[in-house]
């Protein structure tokens, strides 16, 4: 199955899934998360603004330093989340910050989205590929995927741009 077959695969998938049991694979994946000793000592944790039925992570906002990405002339970069930050509908269908101090450089643990996961720990994106072309120039100390448990598969062809992650979590028990 080439990339684009299976991000469309993953998409229907998650998209027909019973809402219940997305919900409840959410927490298993926050409760991993809380659980990790390099989330616990963060600093500064960059989040995604959930598309769709991707795993919600906005219950972390409020409780440490969280900043959002937002393309900035055709490149990926963070925004740090204050009280009161607006969001607006990016040309790519993402709710990203309107403003804000960019923080690329002050992250030391990201999570990131993704639409499948390998067991060697490579993600497909939604294919254009902001988050390798980040972490190819700027590469926090953790880099985290965070997938409901169907959305983990054996493998897929990784190309040289590709970049790994530290690890992932499904919402698998």
């Amino acid at each position: 199955m080439t990339k684009k077959d299976l991000r469309k695969h993953m998409k229907d998938m998650r998209d027909s899934m019973d809402q219940a049991i997305l919900q409840k694979e959410n927490k298993v994946i926050l409760s991993k998360l809380e659980k990790d000793p390099h989330f616990k000592s963060a600093s500064l944790v960059a989040i995604f603004y959930p598309m769709g039925h991707e795993v919600n992570l906005m219950t972390l906002v409020g409780q440490r330093r969280i900043a959002f990405p937002k393309i900035i002339n055709q490149a990926l970069h963070f925004i740090e989340y204050e009280p009161m930050q607006t969001f607006a509908k990016s040309a790519f269908g993402v709710m990203e910050p309107t403003e804000g101090k960019i923080v690329d450089q002050d992250i030391d643990y990201m999570i990131v989205p993704a639409l499948a996961i390998s067991k060697s720990g490579y993600r497909i994106g939604y294919g254009k590929g902001y988050y390798d072309q980040f972490l190819s120039q700027v590469r926090p100390k953790h880099v985290v995927g965070v997938i409901y448990g169907f959305q983990e598969v054996e493998t897929f062809e990784i190309q040289e741009h590709d970049q790994r992650l530290d690890t992932y979590y499904t919402g698998r028990l």
